[in-house]
């Protein structure tokens, strides 16, 4: 059996490729190097970071961002300066408690769109919602992105 010597020149060898595998590899094919703190890049998908608002205006975008809401309210989530190319797959899942509890509908994107707001809305079901603590995550082509947290008074 061929045993293989294991000394100070192995390890730091062992070593230098692990740090190349980690940290230059990613950013010489740019698939998950350094990101801007308002963005969440997936390949070509650049999702922005998302918040929850009150309203939109005419371009989708959020008018209002706030994390707490009346039990009557809509809430509007909304990923701002966002890439996305088409056939990309998006959809938010609200969970309130920590237990999911709706999906929006799945959204397909018919072309290639740049700096761009994607947004869903939540509405009361009988009414109201729920007071408690609430999160809604972007699902990216079936793969959980970024999420916003907020409540309901």
């Amino acid at each position: 059996m061929n045993q293989m010597k294991v000394d100070g020149k192995t390890i730091g060898i062992g070593l230098l490729i692990l740090v190349a595998v980690v940290f230059v590899l990613p950013r010489l094919f740019n698939t998950g190097g350094a990101t801007t703190p308002d963005t969440i890049e997936q390949g070509d998908i650049q999702v922005g970071r998302p918040v929850s608002a009150a309203s939109v205006d005419r371009d989708g975008c959020p008018v209002n961002v706030t994390t707490n809401f009346a039990p009557d309210e809509q809430i509007y989530i909304v990923a701002p300066q966002t890439d996305v190319p088409a056939g990309t797959a998006v959809f938010v899942r609200l969970y309130h408690n920590g237990m999911a509890i709706e999906d929006t509908v799945e959204i397909l994107a018919d072309q290639d769109y740049r700096n761009t707001c994607i947004n869903f809305v939540f509405e009361p079901v009988d009414g109201t919602f729920d007071p408690g603590s609430y999160e809604a995550e972007f699902y990216i082509n079936g793969n959980p992105a970024e999420s916003v947290s907020f409540a309901i008074q």
